[in-house]
């Protein structure tokens, strides 16, 4: 089970908080625990399809197989879409603990033909901290990520808060509003073009900073189809700015500053 929730990120085109149906794990652990069995255990699985940029920065779309996976244990262990963390911290208002995630990174089939000299970038593994907060429905977290495997030597941080609506008794809404930091390593791998990627693609040689690079607003919709049955949907926006709006990769013929996600999952709880 393990194995196969940290397998997720590299099956699906997508990073791990690109794909949420609710708040994170961690901030509404709630959800999951529709009905006391006598197990320590309360998650959900699923599948559906996913619309999603080709790579960072891209102007183009794929669809793609969206995988679905959330794990509660005694409300300390939980996975998430490839992330795996354990709540140190608890009380009724915020909760902290540690991370580790496996992230996909660059596929050069993904790259259109002329910018293929980008090359890819490899899966990598993170390790992090966070910290939740949640007052009635509305939620705030900070995400903290080093590079534990080397391929990007860099840090992201990531700051998310949402409200979560509820409509009926068996449907939610929540809209969200995040923001995403990356110092200059990470930006680099993703959105920079050192010597031998300008001669091999063309794109003017570019070398990115520390930066807040990404502003999403997105909406997330569930709605409960019967005990154990969930549909799952959500949307986002994405604009790039900093190193990864000013990069040459997202300024080609090829890229944009706009990054539109759009998903549809079918869940079943337990």
């Amino acid at each position: 089970m393990l194995m196969i929730g940290m397998a997720l990120p590299a099956i699906a085109n997508a990073d791990v908080r690109s794909s949420p149906t609710g708040p994170p794990i961690y901030i509404k652990a709630t959800e999951l625990t529709l009905e006391d069995r006598g197990s320590n255990w309360h998650g959900r699985y699923g599948a559906g399809i996913a619309l999603v940029p080709e790579f960072a920065g891209s102007g183009g779309y794929a669809l793609d197989l969206d995988l679905d996976l959330k794990l509660f244990w005694k409300n300390t262990f939980f996975i998430e879409n490839g992330t795996m963390g354990v709540i140190a911290f608890n009380n009724r208002i915020w909760r902290a603990g540690m991370l580790v995630r496996g992230v996909q990174g660059r596929r050069v089939r993904n790259l259109p033909e002329p910018i293929k000299g980008l090359g890819k970038v490899d899966a990598r593994l993170d390790g992090g901290v966070f910290v939740g907060v949640s007052l009635y429905k509305t939620y705030l977290t900070g995400e903290f990520f080093t590079d534990l495997s080397g391929v990007t030597d860099g840090e992201t941080f990531n700051l998310e808060t949402g409200y979560t609506m509820e409509l009926s008794r068996k449907t939610r809404l929540v809209p969200y509003i995040r923001l995403k930091w990356g110092s200059g390593q990470h930006l680099q791998k993703f959105f920079g073009v050192n010597t031998a990627q300008s001669l091999a693609t063309g794109l003017t040689p570019y070398y990115a900073k520390m930066s807040l690079y990404e502003s999403i607003a997105g909406m997330v919709f569930e709605n409960d189809l019967g005990k154990n049955w969930r549909l799952g949907a959500s949307a986002h926006m994405g604009f790039l700015h900093g190193a990864a709006g000013n990069s040459p990769i997202t300024r080609s013929q090829y890229g944009s500053r706009g990054q539109f996600t759009a998903r549809i999952k079918l869940l079943k709880t337990f």
